[in-house]
């Protein structure tokens, strides 16, 4: 359940977030990552999204309000700082308002994150409304110099460097066996089934799947030959198929996603919000980025590739790339080897102290005026 608002409508809030959530889980899993971090910088901050998705209480709530998007909007008293995520449009009367302010308060369009080289380009630029004495700055996430980073929280290094992956796995009655964990968190894709088949046949030491419900479980629930008419998978359940267990995790808060992320030996990610978390991670990692129009998915994914496999020789670069685009494709794949991953798994650490080198989103955010 999601925390009643501690910033009434008529107060002054610092900052307000609009979100239109359509990648439900992604969408709604950024706003509510920015909006914690924000509010922990001392910050005030109404998030106004038009769906509140059932993602579970948000720890921290009580420092920022999360407020539904009515239509026709409220008159509300703008705050300082007006962060439009993802291309939202905001509401006439909302903008008006932010119009007749003595001061024009920020107004920032934070677009999605993206490693292709226009978005540097475009990073920090104004656009001076037609109508209105107001300018609206694009800010755009990124992983290469020159964009505005991704959110990063102090206290996550520390954590991150003091964590104890026993304790976490066995409040969630994960055992430590010897088995190489693989999280997953993906849109459906044909590519499931083939990973099953691939785990299932990696005798030594085997594999074990910890995933929770996501659109990806009926496609699981037919690669591990559940009857027809069976009840999907659910919340507890675990299935052994040969060397490979696929464990169905209750639903986890952002902490705790963070936690399982560095508890694992690869990731499965998809979308932002998850995709920027495994990175921070610094384990291996596959990424499906939301499909889009005319592949414009697939140039995202290149990008990132590029600039992500930069360093790693040129054999172990392309079967990162391989791998990547047969889950976005629905294809046959392969996990990396042992050997492989361990390869990975150190280039993957070079790769998180690179972003935690460009600094934090959030703080990045508040030095524009």
């Amino acid at each position: 359940m999601i925390s009643q608002p501690i910033i009434p409508t008529h107060s002054v809030a610092s900052i307000d977030l609009f979100c239109r959530v359509i990648d439900n889980f992604g969408d709604a899993g950024v706003a509510l990552r920015l909006a914690r971090r924000l509010a922990s910088l001392g910050q005030s901050v109404r998030l106004w999204m038009d769906q509140i998705p059932c993602l579970g209480q948000p720890e921290d709530a009580q420092h920022f309000a999360i407020l539904r998007w009515p239509d026709p909007f409220p008159a509300v008293t703008p705050a300082r700082r007006v962060i439009a995520l993802f291309g939202a449009r905001l509401p006439e009367p909302y903008l008006e308002a932010m119009a007749r302010q003595p001061v024009a308060p920020v107004w920032i369009n934070l677009e999605y994150l993206t490693a292709e080289a226009w978005a540097t380009g475009c990073h920090g630029l104004g656009s001076p409304h037609p109508r209105l004495p107001l300018t609206e700055h694009f800010f755009f996430p990124g992983i290469t110099p020159g964009t505005g980073g991704v959110v990063i929280e102090p206290e996550s290094g520390r954590d991150w460097a003091h964590f104890d992956r026993a304790a976490f796995l066995a409040q969630r009655g994960v055992p430590e066996d010897g088995k190489r964990l693989l999280s997953l968190f993906s849109y459906d894709s044909a590519s499931l089934a083939s990973l099953i088949d691939t785990c299932r046949e990696d005798r030594a030491p085997g594999w074990r799947i910890l995933t929770f419900a996501t659109p990806a479980l009926p496609r699981l629930s037919c690669a591990i030959d559940r009857p027809p008419g069976s009840a999907p998978l659910a919340p507890g359940e675990t299935i052994r198929l040969g060397s490979l267990e696929l464990c169905v995790l209750p639903w986890l808060t952002q902490n705790d996603y963070d936690r399982l992320l560095w508890s694992c030996d690869f990731n499965i990610v998809r979308g932002e919000d998850s995709f920027v978390r495994a990175q921070l991670a610094g384990k291996p990692l596959l990424w499906q980025p939301y499909v889009q129009a005319e592949a414009a998915h697939l140039a995202k994914l290149d990008a990132f590739l590029d600039h992500y496999t930069n360093g790693l020789p040129e054999t172990l670069a392309q079967t990162v790339r391989t791998l990547h685009h047969r889950f976005s494709g629905g294809e046959a794949l392969s996990l990396p080897t042992a050997e492989q991953s361990q390869a990975l798994t150190a280039h993957a650490l070079h790769w998180r102290e690179t972003l935690l080198a460009r600094g934090d989103l959030a703080e990045h955010l508040l030095k524009i005026e």
